[in-house]
């Protein structure tokens, strides 16, 4: 069970459009969350605060000074997408229910409760869909779903009775010693001393004899002024002494919400004919009624009216919208800052920027049509470049949406300069120069359309070599590799091994490009160009099942590490191919690294994986993303660091689609089919040598930080040794790429006392060449309360 705490603070103004994002740094091992705030789904209120259901997580607003705080599995959370929040005031917790109808119970301080009982009914077949959670009193609410309904005891975080209905239950109260169920099959109720709540047939149906019709649907119940309230086949009624009291109906509308927390009813109107968007009716004590004004409306879910008369939407429109009151003809709507959505395809890291892509292809390499676009996060703010607010992603004719960049699943940072390159599988590549660009396809460059598919020039993967020539992977096109050069010009290359189905590039120390190939017949491709002006150097091979230690033609993945290797990630685990400037000889076949498992049997690197992506970290570190979570491996493969799945971490999804390493900051940027989180790891790169001075954090360490101690700066793999003032030994290590860490203690586990302690590193010879090792020093004050 985890901890929430809350942590992520960040401030907006009813003013702007925008809010700034917590850019602080992580401490090694801590998460953070990268997830869209473009959607409030759903809303609900405590005294202080406004809960929206964001996309993949939870949005806290302050009414007072309109703070904020992101909830999300990073604070405890056990999913994401939640449908419904309710907050009960009387136990002062948040319940957030999610589409596979888990509740979790959020209270204020302390830790995330999960609930799976109605995941787990074995009495009932099928789905679980939760319609609602309403709040009987300050320890009970109402779960009201299509198999019927329950009472949830927050206290005891149990469920006190669950009555299996047979029918879709939409909301209950209690009221006057009963307790009401709105249902498909109408209105039934029970007398709350009934002791058998949870036998159905104890429940009255309210029919003719009540006033109600033989047959009818209700969706929504309440109780506002001591009145209960709620809607018979669309229409709203009132209960009186004797029989329902019809109050309003509304042409072309159904009622999809009734809210009682403010001075007034909310009646919440989803749009069925004749119109475009929802609408929200008003009633106050006095039964006099007043219409929102419609700008606010979407798709509504729910609102709330808080103490000073603001209601607050849950829409499934993009935005957040508010009325500073019912009078108010003008819609307040915000956009938070975050990605656009939770899509990931290929993100790159240049310096301290992230770019996503959020395109991409399906399993049979067809289109998806995505148009989310792309993205840069940068100094704490989301740039999104859509073909909304980004006209070169409409293509040559802006009037013409299938001529649109669609489906971006490739990004790639200019090394040296500020341009970023933009692939798309459905339109060319784009050139990105600050507020310039360059669409190119086969009209201006080498780039050529898709054979089969003439109206299409498919970019499937992006690459820039040691010369700062981008290659590009051109799928399933006459001649599939383009290159741009250093100084503007364009070739492209027809290989020899007539493999035409590539995507994904990566170039070798040698300069050798490989590629991945989406055809069941060819797996991986590695071309070497030779001198560019001169066709007749190039050489191409394809490696395959037949000629190689791939065990399947289905190649997901690959990357080259620090030392030159390219890891090859394919349905069914990892191939490396050590081959250097081999890798054209009939020798190189790749290698099947050979895992100890359990008790000194052996098994092949994740054999029964499925691998998505590869990265490596400053230590040469391999990351590797699967259907299964995220393996963390040793350098050459043979040793397990980590694993880390929805279990075990806060990882969004088990489902990962790519992985980017920050080298500077360490940082692991993991795309999942949830959206991104990130992971403070505990490697950064190194050079040859050390830096002239190396960075000590947190330093001095204060009485108060029991955290990891990192020294940053080194060398490569350097060698640490720590001593006290006196020389005595304290710890040594070895740095993980450019860093090493200490964690305050030493060699025998002891916590070090207050005082100086002094660094000693010289870097790893086989890191340093021909040259000499050099060394570095550093001071690290360890302060504890005495």
């Amino acid at each position: 069970m985890r901890h929430t705490t809350l942590l992520f603070l960040f401030l907006f103004s009813l003013l702007g459009l925008r809010a700034q994002i917590d850019t602080s740094t992580l401490a090694i091992g801590q998460w953070r969350s990268m997830l869209p705030l473009r959607t409030g789904r759903f809303v609900t209120q405590s005294s202080d605060k406004v809960y929206y259901a964001a996309e993949q997580s939870i949005l806290a607003i302050d009414k007072a000074d309109f703070s904020l705080q992101e909830i999300s599995r990073v604070h405890g959370l056990s999913n994401t997408k939640a449908k419904i929040l309710t907050y009960v005031a009387g136990s002062k917790s948040l319940l957030v229910l999610y589409d596979n109808s888990v509740i979790d119970v959020v209270p204020e301080t302390g830790p995330v409760f999960t609930l799976n009982q109605i995941t787990n009914f074995s009495n009932f077949v099928g789905d679980k869909i939760i319609h609602a959670i309403n709040v009987e009193n300050t320890d009970n609410v109402f779960v009201c779903g299509n198999y019927g309904l329950s009472r949830l005891n927050l206290n005891k975080r149990e469920f006190s009775f669950s009555t299996f209905t047979g029918l879709d239950v939409y909301g209950a109260v209690s009221f006057e010693g009963y307790i009401y169920a709105a249902t498909e099959g109408g209105i039934y109720r029970v007398a709350l001393s009934e002791p058998n709540l949870q036998n159905f047939s104890n429940w009255n149906f309210l029919g003719p004899e009540s006033g109600f019709p033989a047959s009818y649907e209700s969706k929504a119940i309440s109780v506002f002024n001591n009145n209960l309230y709620f809607d018979i086949n669309r229409s709203l009624y009132r209960m009186d002494a004797t029989r329902p009291e019809l109050l309003y109906t509304r042409a072309g509308f159904s009622i999809q919400y009734l809210s009682a927390e403010g001075k007034n009813l909310l009646v919440g109107y989803r749009c069925q004919s004749n119109c475009d968007r929802g609408a929200l009716v008003a009633f106050d004590a006095n039964g006099t009624r007043q219409e929102a004004s419609s700008s606010c409306m979407g798709i509504p879910n729910y609102a709330v009216e808080d103490q000073t008369g603001r209601i607050w939407m849950g829409d499934e429109w993009m935005e957040f919208r508010v009325l500073n009151s019912l009078k108010d003809a003008n819609c307040r709507t915000y956009v938070f800052n975050s990605p656009f959505s939770d899509k990931v395809w290929e993100m790159a890291v240049r310096d301290q920027e992230l770019w996503l892509a959020t395109g991409g292809v399906n399993r049979t390499f067809s289109y998806l049509n995505r148009s989310d676009g792309f993205a840069s996060y940068i100094d704490g703010q989301w740039d999104v470049f859509t073909r909304f607010n980004a006209p070169y992603l409409r293509g040559e004719n802006a009037n013409d949406l299938q001529d649109d960049l669609t489906d971006v699943m490739t990004i790639a940072p200019h090394p040296s300069n500020n341009k970023v390159y933009v692939g798309s599988f459905y339109e060319g590549l784009v050139e990105l120069d600050g507020d310039q660009f360059t669409l190119f396809n086969e009209k201006n460059s080498t780039l050529n359309n898709t054979v089969g598919d003439a109206a299409r020039t498919r970019i499937s993967g992006l690459a820039f070599d040691a010369e700062e020539n981008l290659w590009v992977a051109n799928h399933l096109a006459a001649n599939p590799i383009s290159v741009l050069s250093k100084d503007g010009k364009w070739k492209s290359f027809r290989p020899s091994c007539g493999v035409t189905s590539l995507h994904q590039v990566a170039v070798d120390q040698n300069g050798y490009k490989w590629f991945c190939s989406s055809s069941n017949a060819a797996g991986l491709i590695v071309f070497d160009s030779g001198k560019l002006d001169d066709d007749a150097d190039n050489r191409c091979r394809v490696f395959t099942t037949a000629n190689s230690e791939l065990q399947t033609n289905q190649v997901n993945c690959l990357a080259v590490d620090l030392d030159g290797d390219v890891w090859v990630g394919t349905g069914e685990g990892v191939v490396i191919f050590e081959c250097g400037s081999n890798a054209f000889d009939e020798n190189c076949r790749g290698t099947r690294r050979v895992v100890e498992i359990i008790n000194g049997l052996g098994a092949y690197l994740l054999e029964t994986e499925v691998v998505t992506t590869i990265a490596v970290d400053g230590a040469n570190r391999k990351w590797v993303g699967t259907r299964n979570g995220v393996f963390v491996l040793s350098p050459s493969g043979r040793d397990q660091l980590s694993h880390f799945t929805t279990l075990n971490s806060p990882l969004l999804n088990n489902a990962i689609l790519d992985i980017v390493i920050n080298p500077k900051t360490g940082e692991a940027f993991i795309g999942t089919e949830s959206g991104i989180i990130v992971l403070q790891s505990d490697a950064v790169e190194g050079g040859k040598v050390h830096n002239v001075e190396l960075k000590v954090y947190p330093n001095p360490v204060r009485p108060d930080y029991s955290g990891p101690i990192a020294i940053r700066g080194l060398a490569r793999d350097a060698a640490v040794k720590i001593t006290d003032v006196a020389g005595n030994l304290v710890y040594e290590t070895r740095a993980l790429g450019g860093q090493a860490i200490w964690d305050g203690r030493d060699y025998r586990g002891r916590r070090v006392q207050s005082g100086i302690y002094l660094v000693f590193s010289s870097s790893n010879p086989r890191e340093a060449g021909f040259g000499k090792p050099s060394t570095a020093t550093g001071k690290i004050v360890v302060l504890h309360d005495n």
